[in-house]
């Protein structure tokens, strides 16, 4: 059994702790730069508030449960440096083809579906009742947000956001770093750096607001 450390001790920590695999790894605690470190969260403490303080656990695994993209990703390729491990945590009601490809500290959540030939990236965000369908490419640090629907051959590259209950019409990409906001349908291709909205959707932010700044 592996112990591990969660980074981010918000919402989305509550999904990962439900549906991790605790035979297989045990709960360390958080690093968390907003709560004071010595408190608990969800039963667990806070034992750590910047990157440097995960060096102190090289004998841990690690999970970065932070939904912003650009934050997460922040974290994960700190871990990278410091050729620290990362774990996918995977709902054991989620449906994940063989035929399917994941890369590290991916989370994939309650009744979500990754089709035949789909490829995720790393650092993903999947969550429930998204659906990735047959030979869709998630590229790193990607967040598919709740009853998202991506039909077959969608891209998303780098940094995507992808809101609830959007839908992504087949054989479209979404440029690195691009928000599709909630229950919007996506018709066209979608530009790097933009926030498209609505039924169609329809760009209302431009390469003018970085939607991956720190």
């Amino acid at each position: 059994m592996k112990n591990l450390i969660i980074i981010g001790a918000g919402g989305y920590a509550k999904s990962v702790l439900d549906s991790l695999d605790y035979m297989n790894f045990k709960m360390e605690g958080f690093l968390d730069d907003i709560k004071l470190v010595g408190s608990e969260h969800l039963g667990y403490p806070i034992i750590g508030s910047k990157v440097e303080d995960i060096k102190q656990y090289s004998n841990c695994v690690f999970f970065v449960a932070i939904g912003n993209n650009a934050k997460r990703k922040l974290w994960f390729d700190k871990l990278k440096e410091h050729e620290l491990s990362l774990i996918n945590v995977i709902d054991n009601s989620a449906i994940v083809s063989r035929h399917a490809t994941m890369g590290e500290g991916c989370f994939v959540g309650k009744l979500a579906v990754l089709n035949h030939g789909c490829r995720v990236g790393d650092n993903c965000v999947v969550n429930t009742r998204s659906l990735v369908e047959h030979g869709c490419e998630i590229g790193d640090h990607v967040n598919l947000s709740t009853n998202s629907t991506l039909n077959g051959d969608v891209i998303v590259k780098e940094g995507g956001f992808v809101g609830s209950g959007a839908i992504i019409n087949g054989q479209i990409t979404v440029g690195k770093w691009s928000l599709v906001g909630s229950g919007a349908v996506v018709i066209r291709d979608v530009r790097p750096n933009t926030t498209v909205v609505g039924v169609p959707a329809k760009e209302i932010l431009s390469n003018s607001v970085k939607y991956n700044s720190l």
